[in-house]
């Protein structure tokens, strides 16, 4: 079933919209993913910085191709945001064990991620709905994807920059951290508006 890009809609799968040409995009971003901890790990920090700039560039082209293919997917509005978490997660755990990626940043940001995670599945699984991103979220992806250049990138200008005697890449952390925390509460109350109308239509049926 082809669905409206935005906004949320219902689970209806159809195994004729799996292979699209959105889909193969964001699959492509799990292709890249091994090569950019590879490149982390010998400390080929340029290099992994150009693999997250292309990872990030397939996360902008796959939403822009569904929208003028006229293909957003039911299953691609599954993959697309599971395939976003499974990068992030990947990169932030080597951050946080080898950069020095704060503690708290790492464990608030997994654990929100997760937690829109189980909610989805909840909602796919019991109600057939499929939830999108907020604003919230998306800055707060915007802002931990800036978090993680600085991380992987060792830049001085960077690193010696404060704000409000805060380092720059600590603030831009706790940031993105509070807005994940937005994102998530606005996620589970528009949720409960979708399962409210979803029982309202069921009962009227």
């Amino acid at each position: 079933m082809y669905t409206n890009k935005n906004g949320f809609a219902q689970a209806d799968f159809d195994p004729k919209t799996v292979v699209t040409i959105p889909n193969i995009v964001t699959l492509i971003r799990l292709i890249i993913l091994p090569f950019i901890l590879v490149s982390l790990s010998r400390n080929q920090n340029i290099q992994a910085f150009v693999l997250i700039l292309v990872a990030g560039f397939t996360d902008v082209l796959d939403g822009f191709l569904a929208k003028i293919l006229n293909q957003a997917t039911t299953i691609g509005k599954i993959l697309d945001p599971i395939v976003d978490k499974i990068c992030v997660i990947a990169i932030l755990v080597f951050l946080y064990l080898y950069r020095d990626f704060p503690f708290w940043g790492f464990y608030t940001i997994i654990v929100f991620e997760i937690a829109i995670l189980i909610g989805g599945y909840i909602l796919i699984l019991r109600h057939k709905i499929i939830p999108s991103s907020n604003i919230f979220g998306k800055l707060a992806m915007l802002l931990i994807s800036l978090g993680i250049y600085m991380y992987v990138v060792d830049i001085k200008i960077i690193n010696n920059f404060s704000l409000l005697n805060i380092p720059i890449k600590i603030l831009t952390v706790a940031i993105s951290a509070l807005f994940l925390l937005l994102a998530t509460v606005k996620y589970g109350i528009s949720s409960l508006k979708e399962i409210n109308k979803y029982k309202k239509t069921t009962m009227e049926d």
